[in-house]
């Protein structure tokens, strides 16, 4: 295992869970429980895992951003390759995106709007994520040094890959993709008090994204998270009809009877 993982964040002192979550994270990738990449999307980003095994957050790193230098996903290389002159958007700052993530988690905190999970900025390692090869190679020359010269080998400021900065943001559970709900809601409409909850929610939602100045909100973008009532009816059973005893001279008069 030429890789170690490294986790550091900023302005988590005053926050013991999340460090604990980013601890537990690192904890996992000294353990070989790597980041897995998520395949939706037009950008670089992983689900992050604890010890157990279970999903704790979800990293972005900044160079695997849309037009980041390493994003893995090529639509958005090509895009930026054949059409130069008008890719991305004029009010977008390239490779900026992290800081949004986590200035968004900021203003809805500072709002108490309670619609954004958790995100801080945080440094993380893992082969899992985009390196170039020329960055594996390095990593790969050190530890062979390392190994046989440790006297050589402990001079290296890094034996692994590069911590790459990017969000951090904490996962949630039981949300799907608004895209899904929403066509739900259209077979199964919601009660006169949910519809009520659910605007007052989406306004929240619009709010921080005018205030933010987000240009990108889609229904792939925001989450629902909506558990059916169960509602259950009791009823007093009533006890089967008693057929009449046969008789060899009774007459069936309807075939009701049969």
């Amino acid at each position: 295992m030429f890789v170690t993982g490294i986790v550091k964040s900023y302005g988590t002192s005053d926050d013991p869970v999340f460090t604990e979550t980013i601890r537990q994270a690192e904890i996992a990738i000294e353990n070989n429980i790597l980041p897995e990449r998520i395949y939706q999307g037009s950008s670089g980003s992983y689900f992050v895992k604890n010890p157990a095994g279970k999903t704790v957050g979800v990293f972005k790193p900044k160079d695997e951003e849309p037009y980041g230098r390493f994003n893995p996903k090529w639509t958005k290389w090509m895009h930026k390759l054949c059409c130069p002159c008008c890719f991305g958007r004029a009010c977008l700052i390239p490779n900026q995106g992290y800081l949004s993530e986590a200035g968004a988690s900021l203003v809805d905190q500072k709002l108490q709007l309670n619609i954004v999970p958790k995100t801080k900025v945080v440094k993380l390692v893992s082969p899992t994520f985009n390196y170039p090869r020329i960055a594996r190679g390095k990593s790969h020359v050190k530890h062979a040094i390392n190994d046989h010269f440790p006297n050589v080998g402990r001079h290296f400021h890094r034996l692994g890959l590069k911590p790459k900065i990017g969000s951090f943001q904490v996962f949630v559970e039981g949300y799907k993709d608004a895209e899904y709900w929403l066509r739900q809601m259209e077979l199964e409409p919601l009660s006169p008090y949910l519809q009520e909850q659910f605007r007052l929610q989406f306004e929240r939602l619009v709010i921080l994204d005018y205030i933010i100045r987000n240009t990108d909100r889609g229904n792939d973008n925001w989450l629902i998270k909506y558990t059916s009532p169960n509602i259950t009816i009791t009823q007093t059973p009533t006890p089967p009809a008693q057929s009449p005893p046969y008789s060899g001279d009774t007459e069936m008069q309807d075939a009701t009877e049969w």
